[in-house]
């Protein structure tokens, strides 16, 4: 084994100067520079684009928290709740989104980022359903918060904060009135970004009631009024208003525990209010105490953007919904058997969470930085040897993006990005690639992108510590790549609607503005000048990325080949997940399903190796459309040929007939295949790498029920295997819906493959109707049940399982229900 070894270091530094030398070879790609039309192009369709994205719900973590965009140290607001029945309800008060929180369902029925919508929170507990609609109208917007009580006499407790972080100032308005205040409560302010701002709490509709109460502090503190709390806090902690909150309610409990006996305390409605403070501070609070149904507006106006009153808000949500459905049934018209209304709605409800979830986060990450973290994993018991991090916070980043989960996930996740945008692209492509250039402009110098994005301490909050940092060799499925491609085959067959041309020459910028009006949509889809010169910008971070992942993701196929084996096709395209344990590869995505045991530095990953496949063939498409150098494309295309011969030559086992991973047998001193059927298998057939002639046999194992066919979906791992169901059971036999997704496009692509036999064409088209139905039925099944979709769901009851509230890939359900019934 020491010859293996030392062999192995010389080859890995020859290796790494040569990779070095390629990278240099490839700089002279496209130019970096975009030329002056290109440049104001984009920045016409930034700025057009902006005004209808830049305020919205991004604090996905909370059930409701505005902020706008691009502007990190600015404006947070939030809501919370609780019952005020009792003493009780306070325990309970709602802010972030937690799976622990009794609920019947939450989340958006109707949503657009650009133009709002209406989000329903049922909640158990509280008694109540609350109502959050939201809009906006270039830098103004609304916020209508309306309550239904279970019990005509139920009791609730709103409070709505807002807070500033950087430079900025703000005041109440208002006369000043200890008692606090019977009609709107209006903030004046100013901040650095936004310019001054004018924010109202409307007093509400005469319908609103209070409790009344002859105890002392009813008259002192009256429920009916609106009472406010301002503090100066650190800007950096505003984001824990509701530890503020807290804190402030229970100085004022205890006060009022010193004045009066335990038996003659004030009932909760009295008790649990604020003590009227209404300094200048960086942190307000406003809150009313209501019996039964309530509704209350939160009105925020920009500078020089006119009013924005009640009225407009109620006429902007109808338009917003109105236009949403409209778009819905353009845009996702479902396909049989998915025509009822019920099935329309459930639609309509995973998209609108999806874009509800979208976020804008900031912040410093955690990062490994130490020099060993590449070669500590090229020698035998590397995860035993494996010595400490040297951790350190990096410099602000932003990210704007959609999260897998508000309650448990709520960041972004580099390989779930890539399915989040399947279904965006369809709904909003300039709001997908927005995402997409928000994502690549994290590449650092060295091509990395970390798999999860955890910015900022409000971040960090929700991720226990051992899994903060990140590593810069650690990869991810790299859908990111995958969904720049889609975008670029959604323009190239997008035609420019009559009578539209691009605009040119010195008026472009005015005549930018005039696109259509579907162009804070589809910009890039009507120009593809404008296309061109978003996807050149991205181009050079993209192809530091692709380098960066085969650098450090390689396998060393020459150092550990046994002479009585065959030849590869390759020596080069090989591939190997860093970051594995004896029973984890989290870097996959697919965490415990079962790979070789012991690990070894010799063995491949075709799961891994299916993914480059994947990413080379979008950088030949990427890199054509933005004009890349011949020389660059062709390299691409070498290193996808080299995949598939590998994938066929080494990893395709024929007694199992699937693609196999490869461990290390020690007796041989050879590679042997590692077979475990099941998504890590099926990766090459999902990304379109497999050769006509093998397509049958895999399709026969998805039909196949006791191998991976089940009555609700695709199993993650095949029922035969002897890890199915057992430990985590996390990937070893669950259903997953953006496996199955892929699973479905895989077959729909290989049924119009002309070299597919018409047998296999037939196995196909009954697969895929069985497939689509079985999915989308059993998931609507649950959401019916639960109120919830779910990460996974049991691959023998249809059961949901794991995270609730995964309204990330989970979404892709949206896009199923229209795609084409019956292949033909």
């Amino acid at each position: 084994m020491l010859r293996h070894s030392l062999f192995h270091v010389c080859f890995l530094l020859l290796a790494i100067t040569l990779s070095r030398a390629l990278d240099d070879f490839d700089d002279f790609g496209v130019d970096d520079v975009l030329d002056p039309t290109s440049r104001v192009l984009l920045a016409e369709q930034a700025r057009a684009s902006n005004a209808t994205l830049q305020w919205g719900p991004y604090r996905p973590n909370l059930y409701l928290g505005i902020r706008p965009r691009g502007l990190p140290e600015s404006f947070l607001s939030g809501l919370m709740w609780y019952n005020v029945d009792n003493y009780q309800g306070i325990q309970k008060t709602r802010h972030a989104c937690e799976q622990s929180d009794e609920m019947r369902g939450y989340g958006w029925d109707v949503y657009d980022t650009r133009d709002g919508g209406r989000q329903v929170i049922h909640d158990d507990a509280h008694g109540v359903d609350l109502y959050t609609e939201f809009v906006k109208d270039n830098g103004n917007w609304g916020l209508r918060v309306r309550g239904v009580t279970r019990a005509p006499d139920t009791k609730t407790a709103i409070v709505f904060y807002f807070g500033t972080e950087g430079i900025a100032r703000s005041k109440l308005l208002n006369d000043f009135n200890l008692k606090g205040f019977m009609n709107d409560v209006q903030y004046g302010g100013y901040i650095a970004g936004l310019g001054n701002f004018k924010l109202t709490v409307s007093r509400g509709p005469d319908s609103n009631r209070a409790a009344v109460n002859d105890h002392a502090v009813g008259i002192s503190r009256p429920a009916e009024r609106t009472h406010v709390r301002s503090l100066a806090v650190d800007g950096s902690t505003v984001w824990r208003a509701r530890d503020y909150y807290m804190k402030v309610m229970q100085e004022s409990v205890q006060k009022l525990q010193g004045v009066y006996p335990r038996e003659q305390l004030p009932p909760a409605t009295h008790m649990f209010n604020l003590n009227d403070s209404p300094d200048e501070g960086n942190l307000h609070f406003v809150q009313r105490n209501f019996v039964a149904d309530f509704q209350f507006d939160v009105l925020f106006e920009g500078e020089g953007d006119g009013p924005m009153t009640s009225a407009k808000l109620t006429s902007l949500l109808d338009t917003a919904i109105t236009s949403f459905d409209s778009r819905y049934a353009e845009v996702f018209p479902p396909s049989e058997p998915f025509h009822s209304p019920d099935y329309i709605s459930f639609g309509k409800s995973l998209l609108s969470n999806l874009l509800g979830g979208i976020g804008y986060f900031h912040g410093s990450g955690l990062v490994d930085i130490s020099d060993a973290a590449y070669d500590d994993e090229e020698y035998e018991e590397f995860w035993v040897d494996r010595g400490p991090p040297s951790v350190v916070e990096t410099q602000p980043f932003e990210l704007f993006s959609a999260v897998p989960s508000r309650p448990f996930f709520p960041r972004g996740f580099y390989w779930d990005e890539g399915f989040h945008l399947v279904p965006i692209i369809k709904w909003d492509p300039d709001l997908a690639l927005d995402i997409m250039k928000s994502w690549f402009n994290l590449v650092d110098d060295e091509g990395w992108i970390a798999r999860e994005q955890i910015l900022g301490q409000e971040a960090r909050s929700k991720v226990p510590s051992e899994f903060q940092t990140q590593y810069p060799t650690y990869a991810n499925p790299p859908t990111l790549v995958l969904a720049l491609a889609a975008f670029v085959d959604a323009v190239e067959s997008n035609s420019v609607p009559e009578g539209f041309s691009v605009p040119v020459g010195d008026d472009m910028p005015q005549q930018f503005i005039n696109f259509p009006d579907s162009s804070p949509r589809n910009a890039h889809l009507h120009s593809p000048i404008l296309a061109r010169a978003a996807l050149k910008s991205i181009y050079p971070s993209l192809r530091t990325h692709f380098n960066w992942y085969r650098r450090t993701q390689s396998a060393d196929i020459r150092s550990w080949h046994n002479a009585d084996t065959p030849r590869p096709p390759s020596w080069t395209e090989g591939y190997r997940w860093r970051g594995r344990t004896p029973d984890h590869c989290l870097t996959s995505g697919l965490d415990d399903y079962p790979r070789a045991r012991p690990p070894h530095p010799a063995e491949m990953h075709v799961d891994l190796m299916a993914w480059v496949g994947a990413m080379a063939s979008a950088m030949v498409k990427v890199g054509k459309f933005t004009g890349a150098p011949d020389a660059e494309i062709t390299r691409y295309e070498k290193i996808l040929a080299g995949i598939k011969g590998n994938l066929e030559e080494m990893h395709w086992n024929e007694v199992t007939e699937a693609y196999c991973d490869l461990g290390w047998d020690p007796e041989t001193e050879s590679r042997v295949h590692e077979c475990h059927v099941g998504y890590a298998t099926l990766i090459p057939f999902m990304v379109g790498l497999v050769p006509a002639e093998k397509v049958g046999k895999i399709v026969s194992a998805l039909r196949d029920p006791d191998v991976l066919w089940s009555e609700f979906g695709i199993r993650s791992l095949s029922k035969r295997d002897a890890a199915f169901g057992q430990g985590e059971n996390y990937w070893r036999g669950s259903i997953w819906v953006n496996m199955n997704y892929m699973i479905l496009r895989a077959l729909q692509n290989n049924f119009e493959n002309p070299e597919v036999t018409e047998e296999d064409r037939g196995l196909i088209a009954e697969t895929y109707k069985a497939l689509r139905v079985n999915l989308v039925n059993n998931v609507y099944k649950q959401w019916e049940a639960t109120g919830f979709a779910w990460e996974q769901y049991e691959e023998g009851t249809g059961k949901p399982k794991g995270v609730k509230h995964f309204l990330g890939w989970t979404s892709l359900i949206t896009v199923i229900m229209s795609m084409p019934e019956e292949l033909a």
